[in-house]
């Protein structure tokens, strides 16, 4: 007998359904190039098709999956010029977020950001991307709704890179130094110094692991010709 999953749903079926479907691909619950069946998910969550259907072309859109005409859904490889592009849009929005929220800040938003990244550090592996997520928004508290929807919406995009780079050697004591050289500048009002290092933080991070996924792909590319 498929068990359902009983989560609190939102507004309507088809939102429930996408941020539950959204958030397993992001946590890697459900891995690249796995199949999503339609009938399955209905099974699962208890519902119709046709919320899922809606759920999969929102995902698509999002470039999350792929929909492969007689093959079915799968969720999207991980591709490093994907990685680069998306690394690079968080760079740009992230650096003119600062630009904009340091001036700004007051003690109060400098107090949040200040215990967002003792949280981050002090955070259990399952709470890490949510604790990453919510110090690199605390320091652009100041910089406006509307851009930090937009930050907010590409470091998500940015959660399952960032599972990769969790593997690489020596990356979180780089991380861990550069967040707290974030945090300070920050906590300084240097504007010129946090955009430069905000920048070189997260874009050097997309080249990391697009370099990391296009040297991993070589090897299996050599093994299969072998």
């Amino acid at each position: 007998m498929t068990d359902t999953i009983n989560v609190q749903r939102p507004v309507s079926t088809a939102a429930w359904l996408l941020e539950s479907l959204r958030n397993s691909i992001l946590d890697g619950t459900r891995p690249a190039h796995s199949l999503i069946r339609q009938e399955e998910l209905a099974a699962v969550y208890g519902v119709s098709r046709m919320p899922v259907r809606e759920a999969l072309r929102s995902l698509e859109a999002e470039g999350l999956v792929i929909n492969r005409p007689n093959r079915g859904v799968v969720v999207a490889p991980l591709d490093p010029d994907d990685a680069l592009e998306i690394f690079d849009i968080r760079a740009a929005l992230e650096s003119l977020a600062l630009r904009r929220s340091v001036p700004r800040m007051d003690e109060r938003q400098k107090a949040d950001a200040t215990a967002a990244l003792q949280a981050l550090e002090q955070a259990a592996p399952e709470q890490a991307s949510s604790a990453h997520r919510a110090f690199h928004l605390s320091l652009s508290a100041a910089a406006g709704d509307r851009l930090q929807k937009l930050i907010g919406q590409y470091i998500d995009a940015a959660a399952r890179y960032l599972r990769v780079e969790a593997t690489l050697v020596g990356t979180v004591d780089e991380d861990r130094y550069e967040h707290r050289a974030l945090l300070e500048a920050t906590l300084l009002g240097d504007v010129r110094g946090a955009t430069r290092l905000i920048e070189r933080h997260v874009a050097g991070t997309g080249s990391e692991i697009a370099e990391f996924l296009r040297d991993r792909d070589r090897v299996r590319r050599a093994s299969q010709n072998k």
